[in-house]
């Protein structure tokens, strides 16, 4: 309620609306935005200003001795939906005081027509609504361009290999490893519906350098001949207790922002150690965790964009999504994992990803 309605309450508790005192009032409240109605203890309308009689959609003296009853308790503030004549319902807070009326026991009901306000608010939150699946919509498109350029390489290798050396090993191995990426596309969309609303993921035990190894081939050709990737896996490493395929996703776009901080050229590593108890962005207690790092040799962040890095639609590229790392915050989080990013301008940015290691 406006400050002058504030006031008007005020008054009308500290002293009865009789003889001059209404007068005043009433030409206190006449003119007053909003709606006054005075009604007695059994609800029936003593007095209207002219504000309130638009809120019913009646004339001040069609109002009069008009029985509204009592909605609410005097002192509180309540929302009511006012149904009027030839008009829509509207969306009214009132808030009711004691008061005396011809020296007998009244309320004062002051009434605010909210109904434009709330329209306003529900336009504003279906227009975010579109723009927000706009935008997931344009994600699910992009993570998906993206697989098909893993399938489209590994299929380039395979025709290369079968014209070559149709006996070559290899040439099994990229097959099977092509059949497992496309379980991918299908945890595409169980990664965006893990983010947004806690889908249920199905952890294995995963020998995690074997994974990466077995991804290193397809990510070769993902990421272009002017990127070179290096691994430095940990043999003692112990398996972890994750979603394979949200995994290799949550690896492919890492390994896709890198290419894009790097401009296509430069170094991509990946990073496998067990985390040492006191690692500063791991929980204490009983699960203790396996450690990956991918790091690329862009650009790097500055510390506003690094602020904000995980944060959904978040990006700086022109036709990104802002998905990738959101995607992986999601997975990471939702697999009892953590993640870090460190990165400076021109010093290019290292991701740790910490896994919950698996216990017999």
């Amino acid at each position: 309620m406006g400050q002058s309605t504030a006031e008007i309450l005020k008054l009308s508790n500290k002293a009865p609306l009789t003889g001059i005192s209404q007068l005043n009032f009433r030409r206190l409240i006449e003119n007053t935005a909003d709606g006054i109605l005075v009604v007695d203890l059994s609800g029936t309308v003593l007095y209207a200003n002219p504000a309130a009689a638009r809120i019913f959609g009646h004339s001040p003296d069609d109002l009069i001795r008009v029985p509204l009853g009592l909605p609410v308790v005097s002192g509180e503030t309540a929302d009511i939906t006012v149904h009027r004549p030839r008009r829509p319902p509207a969306d009214v807070e009132m808030r009711t005081v004691d008061v005396s009326w011809d020296a007998k026991p009244a309320l004062l009901a002051s009434l605010r027509d909210v109904s434009e306000q709330r329209a306003q608010e529900e336009r504003r939150r279906q227009s975010q609504k579109l723009e927000a699946i706009g935008r997931l919509a344009a994600g699910i498109v992009h993570d998906i361009n993206n697989l098909i350029a893993v399938y489209e390489s590994g299929l380039r290798l395979l025709q290369k290999q079968l014209r070559d050396d149709p006996a070559n090993p290899n040439t099994a191995m990229l097959i099977e490893e092509l059949l497992k990426r496309t379980q991918n596309g299908g945890a595409l969309t169980q990664q965006l519906l893990a983010f947004s609303r806690g889908q249920s993921l199905y952890p294995e035990t995963v020998d995690l350098n074997a994974r990466i190894e077995s991804l290193t081939m397809l990510l070769e050709r993902t990421l272009g001949s002017g990127i070179t990737i290096r691994r430095d896996l940990d043999p003692a490493l112990g398996p972890v207790l994750v979603d394979a395929n949200q995994l290799d996703v949550a690896i492919l776009n890492l390994a896709v922002n890198a290419k894009d901080a790097m401009a296509g050229k430069g170094t991509f590593s990946i990073e496998t150690s067990n985390t040492p108890e006191d690692i500063e962005d791991v929980r204490s207690g009983a699960v203790s965790f396996v450690r990956v790092t991918v790091h690329d040799t862009g650009c790097g962040m500055s510390k506003e964009i690094l602020a904000q890095a995980f944060e959904p639609f978040f990006t700086t590229k022109e036709e990104g999504t802002g998905l990738g790392l959101s995607q992986v915050y999601g997975f990471i989080k939702q697999s009892g994992g953590h993640i870090r990013i460190e990165s400076a301008v021109g010093e290019g940015t290292s991701v740790h990803l910490f896994l919950p290691r698996h216990q017999e």
